[in-house]
């Protein structure tokens, strides 16, 4: 069964733990499509090569979730050929058998349009700040200006 289930929204506003959940309750494959940044950023070289050849073992790293990562991948995710070898990714799992689940940006709109399923979740900065300062450390204000900063651009 191919059926793909498509969740949206900005940075930290909870996509990731209600992906993980549905794909649990249902067996689906779960992709944090963030992941796939963070995983060419840290991988050094160069970013479209990379990006052409990242597997699901690349999203593995420990070393995913840290504040550099984050802000590394925001750069490669700026390269137009790294984004095109990603969507392809992205769409190759969707697509799978059995089932997917993905969460992230543009999920609904530019990777998976014919989703069976398509949610947008969304909390207010102050969450979103808060949950992304339990993630990444840092200066919880300072986090919390990044967020309302970015608040525009949909991050």
């Amino acid at each position: 069964m191919i059926f793909t289930v498509a969740i949206d929204g900005p940075a930290a506003a909870g996509k990731g733990t209600i992906g993980r959940a549905v794909a649990d309750r249902f067996g689906f494959r779960h992709l944090d499509t963030g992941l796939l940044y963070r995983a060419v950023a840290v991988a050094g070289g160069d970013p479209v090569e990379a990006a052409r050849h990242l597997t699901p073992e690349d999203l593995q790293r420990g070393d995913l979730r840290t504040l550099e990562a984050g802000r590394a991948a925001s750069r490669v995710a700026a390269l137009p050929e790294v984004r095109a070898a990603l969507v392809d990714f992205q769409r190759r799992v969707a697509r799978s058998e059995g089932g997917a689940v993905l969460d992230g940006r543009d999920i609904g709109t530019v990777i998976c349009p014919e989703a069976e399923v398509k949610l947008f979740v969304t909390a207010s900065p102050e969450v979103r700040a808060h949950r992304r300062w339990l993630e990444v450390g840092g200066d919880a204000g300072r986090v919390l200006a990044e967020v309302k900063e970015h608040q525009c651009d949909g991050n």
